[in-house]
């Protein structure tokens, strides 16, 4: 009788790696959101694989390269103006210069590989001789469209965390699928409870008001963390349902904290208003149907789901299958 057994992987080289990070945020916990978030746990993933990897980041960030950091964004006295998309007057261009430099010092060093999660413009440029790997996090932004375009085949390997944001880019080459992976030796399963969880950016494309509406129409208490990235709407939307129902602000947490908060919950609404580049799951803007998957969902074997995502979607499976993109890279 022939046995079947799954190919092993095939054995990957040790590389030279620099992970370019978004510059809004800095790289540490409490992380500012996914994409921070992402950056940080794969470059200790590959790490651990044996790997040796440089971190560039924003001023502020935990295990990057100080010497040629990237500015972050400051609002100052326009703290109550912020969001996570905007500028305040002179921030833009110093993050463009902050891209145009670390562009010209990587291409005096000596890295294998250069993995860019910035989605910055000033990385794509005609003639670009880096090593260059882009993870698309996001729905195509124009200005980065443009600038891909332009640099042609110089734009480098381009990867992305869903089928649904590949399609979303215009790219000469097929884009290399890698889901993005959960770190599941630090997030743990828990007993459950009784309260909903919410975790977030909180801004209104995240839609905790419906998490919130959609709580209180199924008779449960939330608990909620994350940072406030719209000040306007976390007073105007946030505060006033916080009045109304039993709700509580957990603030911004690490994600030793965080894991805490969600173990002792029954079960996790996730809530997009946009269209998520990982993980789509809910129908934007129907309360009640999300109240009715509520009770459903808090019902569900937790031990099934923690297997599926050991299985399909591990952070050690992700920083694998980069490894794998790295040396086809590599190789041509």
């Amino acid at each position: 009788m022939m046995l079947l057994t799954t190919p092993p992987r095939p054995l990957i080289p040790r590389m030279k790696i620099a992970v370019i990070a978004p510059a809004r945020y800095p790289i540490r916990e409490p992380y500012a959101g996914g994409l921070e978030a992402f950056c940080h746990t794969l470059v200790r993933a590959l790490r651990d694989q044996g790997h040796t990897v440089d971190l560039y980041a924003a001023r502020g960030s935990h295990g990057h390269v100080p010497d040629v950091e990237l500015p972050g964004v400051e609002w100052g006295e326009l703290a109550r103006e912020a969001t996570d998309t905007g500028y305040p007057p002179g921030a833009r261009e110093l993050e463009d210069a902050a891209f145009a430099r670390l562009r010209e010092y990587l291409a005096t060093q000596d890295y294998d590989i250069i993995h860019n999660n910035s989605l910055h413009p000033a990385l794509f440029t005609p003639g670009n001789r880096l090593p260059l790997v882009t993870t698309l996090h996001t729905p195509a932004l124009p200005e980065v469209q443009s600038a891909i375009a332009v640099a042609g085949a110089a734009a480098g390997r381009f990867a992305a965390v869903s089928e649904a944001t590949a399609g979303a880019w215009e790219l000469q080459a097929p884009v290399t699928i890698v889901p993005n992976g959960v770190d599941v030796t630090r997030w743990l399963p828990g007993p459950g409870g009784q309260s909903a969880v919410w975790f977030g950016r909180i801004v209104p494309e995240k839609g905790l008001h419906l998490a919130m509406d959609a709580a209180r129409l199924a008779g449960m208490s939330l608990e909620f963390a994350g940072r406030v990235g719209d000040r306007r709407y976390f007073e105007s939307e946030i505060v006033p349902r916080m009045a109304s129902m039993d709700a509580t602000y957990r603030g911004e947490l690490d994600h030793r904290d965080l894991n805490d908060l969600v173990r002792r919950c029954a079960v996790c609404l996730v809530t997009p208003r946009w269209e998520e580049p990982f993980g789509l799951v809910a129908k934007a803007d129907d309360v009640a149907g999300l109240a009715r998957a509520l009770r459903i969902a808090a019902g569900v074997d937790r031990s099934v789901v923690r297997q599926w995502v050991i299985a399909h979607h591990s952070l050690t499976a992700t920083a694998a299958r980069y490894a794998e993109l790295y040396s086809e890279v590599l190789a041509r």
